[in-house]
C-alpha cells in the first residue's frame, strides 16, 4: 500500500509541474552607441513569444516571454531591437545590467 501511495504522489507531483506556467522577462536600457544616449520608440519584438514594445522616452524596455512547464532547463527569452538607420540586435536573455547598444 505504501509503494502505491508514493507512486501516486509522485504521478501528481509530475502532472503539476507540467501545467504549471511562469514568464521569463528582460528589462534594460537600449542605447546609441555613438552618442551613449538613450534611445526611444525602439522597437522591441519577443521573439520566443508575442509580445512586441517600443522603449519610452528615457530608453527603457520591460518585456516578458510566457513559457509552460516548471521543470528544469526553462525557455530562454529572445529579443530582438530594431530602428530605421540601425542595425537590428538580437539577445538572448538580456540583463538589466546589460545596456543595448544599436549603431548605425
Amino acid at each position: 500500500m505504501g509503494v502505491l501511495k508514493k507512486t501516486g504522489f509522485l504521478a501528481a507531483a509530475v502532472l503539476f509541474l507540467q501545467a504549471c506556467e511562469g514568464y521569463r522577462c528582460a528589462d534594460g536600457t537600449v542605447i546609441d552607441k555613438t552618442t551613449d544616449l538613450p534611445m526611444d520608440s525602439v522597437y522591441i519584438e519577443v521573439l520566443t513569444g508575442s509580445q512586441t514594445i517600443y522603449t519610452d522616452s528615457s530608453g527603457k524596455f520591460d518585456v516578458c516571454n510566457q513559457f509552460g512547464g516548471c521543470v528544469p532547463g526553462c525557455k530562454d527569452i529572445m529579443v530582438r531591437f530594431s530602428k530605421n538607420g540601425y542595425k537590428t540586435v538580437t539577445l538572448n536573455n538580456p540583463k538589466p545590467e546589460d545596456r543595448v547598444y544599436m549603431e548605425k
